[in-house]
């Protein structure tokens, strides 16, 4: 008995961004498939909100200074170099100096991407390190623990390789990202989560 072959389509990045999705809805486009993903917990919420705050008003200092124009985007839509017609990320948190343009719903040139690890979705979000690094303009990734106060944070050296361990950053520890021009303690990012 010979079995039929069902081919599912990829989906484009275009046809992605159209479809309808509710309210409730957290997708990606991952190799022309459409993932769903599970809705944040409340310590997931809570530390995306504290850090897009403090990124926020880090970058806000720096443009000052600077006169440049970068901005802390939260549920950033992220273009990826390595098939961009089939794959669209969702970085919990971004950093890009890109221009604003209001018909352009993602970054192709962030410079700091952000990943908060819940229990359910921890494989997935890991999964995003090896997307990430290989767009040319990511500078930094940090995975923030939503469980415990732990970071560990990827950053290009001055070679521009990535090193082959993260900076791991537990309780006390300073958390500094170049690419915001943020120095804080880890703890006052926790700090509303009693951990």
């Amino acid at each position: 008995m010979s079995r039929a072959l069902r081919i599912t389509p990829m989906v484009t990045v275009d046809e992605f961004l159209a479809m309808p999705f509710g309210g409730d809805v957290r997708c990606e486009l991952i190799d022309g498939a459409v993932v769903a993903q599970a809705h944040p917990s409340r310590a997931h919420s809570t530390l995306q909100g504290a850090l897009a705050r403090h990124l926020g008003n880090a970058l806000a200092e720096r443009n000052r200074r600077s006169g440049q124009s970068c901005a802390a985007l939260t549920e950033a839509g992220i273009r990826p170099h390595f098939d961009p017609t089939h794959n669209y990320r969702v970085a919990d948190l971004a950093v890009t100096c890109e221009p604003f343009d209001p018909d352009v719903p993602y970054t192709t040139a962030p410079s700091l991407l952000v990943e908060i690890l819940s229990p359910t979705e921890e494989k997935a979000q890991r999964a995003k390190l090896h997307v990430y690094a290989a767009m040319p303009s990511v500078r930094e990734i940090l995975f923030l623990d939503s469980r415990t106060v732990r970071a560990e944070l990827h950053r290009r050296d001055a070679d521009n390789l990535w090193p082959a361990a993260p900076q791991v950053l537990e309780g006390d520890a300073v958390l500094t990202l170049e690419t915001a021009g943020l120095e804080l303690p880890l703890a006052e990012l926790y700090r509303d989560l009693g951990f």
